[in-house]
């Protein structure tokens, strides 16, 4: 489990840097949202990155459940502030994004395109 805490602490970080280069006036506000998702997506990403660890589930795979539940994606704090709600929006993929690479770089390694097992997708 404490790898898992690294996990989301690295994701965490990599979220706060993307709120304040691309929401900086609403930083807090995006913080917020974005711990928001993180939380909701918490059970199923230890679910699931166990799986890619196990070679039970493909990389694509593991993308495809990351993206398939866009209703985490609400920023409801960030568009109360006034922030549009396609910014806000952008700002909901970036840290999908950011949950993809952070695990699959911890997982996978930096190898573009490959499983656990180090075979191609």
């Amino acid at each position: 489990m404490p790898e898992q805490e690294q996990l989301f602490s690295e994701i965490e970080g990599q979220v706060l840097a993307l709120a304040q280069s691309t929401v900086s006036n609403f930083k807090d506000q995006a913080m917020a949202d974005a711990k928001q998702i993180l939380a909701g997506l918490k059970p199923d990403l230890i679910r699931w990155t166990d799986l890619l660890e196990r070679g039970q589930i493909k990389v694509n795979e593991f993308e495809w459940l990351i993206n398939s539940d866009k209703e985490l994606i609400k920023m409801k704090s960030l568009e109360n502030a006034g922030l549009a709600a396609t910014r806000a929006s952008a700002f909901g993929l970036g840290v999908l994004n950011i949950v993809i690479d952070t695990t699959l770089r911890k997982v996978v390694g930096n190898t573009p395109g490959a499983t656990p097992s180090g075979s191609p997708v």
